[in-house]
């Protein structure tokens, strides 16, 4: 298991409730973007989530869990440039 796929996993495991805070998501979500390196696949993802995160202070679970489970089937299954 790579370390991009254990910072994922961990970043779930802290997810709990109904809600957590916006500020706290975006943190991870940079963070997780600065350890994706060269992974463009995975950079643009993250930069979807970036610009389509909810609330002004908190972030429904069920979003940030769902965005962590897409980043771990990247980060497991990279998209390879055709061509």
């Amino acid at each position: 298991m790579s370390e991009l796929e254990n910072t994922i996993r961990a970043m779930r495991e802290e997810a709990d409730g109904d809600v957590c805070s916006r500020s706290r998501v975006m943190d991870s979500l940079l963070d997780l973007r600065l350890e994706a390196g060269a992974r463009y696949d995975l950079i643009e993802l993250i930069d979807l989530a970036l610009g389509d995160l909810p609330g002004k202070n908190l972030v429904p679970v069920a979003w940030w869990c769902e965005q962590l489970d897409t980043f771990e089937l990247v980060a497991i299954n990279p998209v390879e440039p055709v061509g």
